[in-house]
């Protein structure tokens, strides 16, 4: 299976409008570009994009098989799986 082509910026803009609106926040209030603000709608969405494309590469990991997770009820969990209990 191929692997998908990564979002480009102006997609993953959109996305962040898209999540922020819907959360409620107009950064339509901010400022355009402005070095002197605080924060402006440049930097969030360069932010944005950054932190996501972490995710995406932080979350590409092969998933090895044979790595049992740490599970705090053990007993519960081999009687449902109906696995031996260790």
């Amino acid at each position: 299976m191929p692997r998908p082509t990564p979002p480009t910026d102006a997609e993953l803009d959109a996305y962040i409008r898209t999540r922020y609106a819907l959360l409620g926040v107009d950064i339509s209030v901010l400022p355009v570009s402005d070095p002197e603000a605080p924060m402006d709608q440049e930097r969030l969405l360069r932010n944005g994009r950054s932190i996501l494309r972490q995710e995406v590469a932080a979350a590409d990991f092969p998933i090895d098989p044979q790595l049992h997770i740490p599970i705090p009820y053990p007993v519960q969990l081999t009687a449902w799986t109906r696995e031996p209990a260790p």
